[in-house]
């Protein structure tokens, strides 16, 4: 079973019909409902994920489905300014989503990968984190936040069968990119080696070598065209 967050967003809603020909997924969402009318094998659900006491009421409901578990985190918020001027209430917003929500799901699921004897966790990160895109203070700090969370959950799960790991992911044919003037977007393309952004393919790859592999656990594993 996958178990996918994000996935009414750019990267989650791209990755989601190859991800249906893994394994029966459940999508969820935590702000706006999924379509998934043309996705055999895909159960929808909306979560606040940002909710401990909503998350733990969540994985409660679905246990029953729940074996061979593939968590892929991949919910994000990006709240941009410069930190000087950088809001209080977008930092705690940023924080909640993009690191809070992913430990409460995991920590909410582990029992039953333990139980299982295999898990498989993986984090979404982004290389706006890694090379500290100016204006990106919170939503930096969080995905570079995942890294240590996954160090930490790879060597404390190791021994029954659980392994974690993170994805670094450039710049991609959808998603945040759609929101980027044309100016922004040649300067991307600019930076890339190929000169050209990536398709939700190169993840879908990368998802399956990682459930295929249990002795990759720890990792980061950078899909981003060579930045």
């Amino acid at each position: 079973m996958i178990i996918l967050t994000g996935a009414s967003g750019g990267i989650g809603h791209a990755i989601l019909s190859f991800l249906s020909k893994l394994d029966k997924v459940i999508a969820i969402s935590h702000s706006k409902a999924i379509n998934v009318d043309e996705l055999d094998g895909v159960e929808p659900y909306q979560v606040d994920l940002t909710s401990e006491i909503e998350v733990n009421e969540f994985v409660s409901k679905i246990k029953s489905k729940l074996s061979n578990v593939v968590l892929i985190h991949a919910a994000a918020i990006s709240l941009d300014n410069l930190a000087v001027k950088f809001d209080t209430k977008d930092w705690n917003q940023s924080m909640s989503l993009n690191l809070n929500s992913n430990f409460f799901l995991t920590r909410a699921l582990l029992a039953t990968m333990i139980s299982d004897d295999w898990g498989r966790i993986i984090h979404v990160s982004s290389i706006a984190g890694m090379k500290g895109v100016p204006g990106t203070i919170a939503y930096s700090t969080a995905k570079t936040g995942l890294l240590g969370m996954s160090k930490v959950l790879a060597n404390e799960y190791a021994r029954f069968g659980v392994t974690s790991n993170v994805l670094i992911l450039g710049y991609f044919n959808t998603g945040l990119i759609d929101t980027l003037s044309e100016k922004s977007r040649q300067k991307i393309l600019e930076s890339i080696p190929s000169k050209k952004l990536g398709d939700a393919s190169n993840i879908i790859n990368a998802v399956d070598f990682l459930i295929k592999s249990e002795y990759v656990n720890g990792s980061t594993i950078n899909i981003d065209g060579g930045i």
